[in-house]
């Protein structure tokens, strides 16, 4: 129950986080934005590693017998973010964060199948629903755009 939680725990913080992003990314642009964040996540962890009494860990003799590979997910983080940023200002949070989900989804049926070798097709279907739910949503607010537009036009025309 407890990873349940915190799992909930983490898809609120991601869009706290993500909207904290899109306001850094819109007061210093992208790139500053994301590099703030990456500073202040550097330093936060800096102080974890010596909070738990690993320093160790931060001497170059350990940093260099970590795998390559495992590098890898810094420069993921740093390229999502970068994508977060710019697709949050342009559909909104919530259109954003259901794609990221997509995503994410999609991602973790392809992993699943090559390192575990499950696969599901009820998973597929559950990702075309997302998937329906986003073109619904998108298409209703086409709409209500439109209907401003029309009534902005016959306010101003009276």
């Amino acid at each position: 129950m407890v990873y349940y939680i915190a799992a909930i725990a983490n898809g609120f913080l991601s869009v706290i986080n993500k909207m904290v992003n899109v306001k850094a990314g819109e007061c210093l642009g992208t790139a500053r934005g994301a590099l703030v964040n990456y500073i202040e996540a550097s330093i936060i962890s800096f102080c974890l590693i010596y909070i738990t009494g690993k320093g160790g860990e931060l001497h170059p003799d350990f940093i260099t017998k970590v795998p390559l590979m495992f590098y890898m997910g810094s420069v993921c983080g740093l390229v999502a973010m970068i994508f977060l940023i710019v697709g949050t200002k342009n559909t909104g949070a919530m259109t954003s964060t259901v794609l990221m989900l997509f995503g994410q989804l999609s991602t973790s049926i392809a992993l699943d199948y090559v390192f575990f070798g499950t696969f599901r097709p009820i998973q597929i279907l559950g990702i075309f629903m997302i998937l329906i739910g986003i073109a619904w949503k998108e298409k209703l607010r086409q709409a209500e755009f439109q209907r401003m537009v029309l009534t902005t036009k016959e306010e101003e025309a009276k």
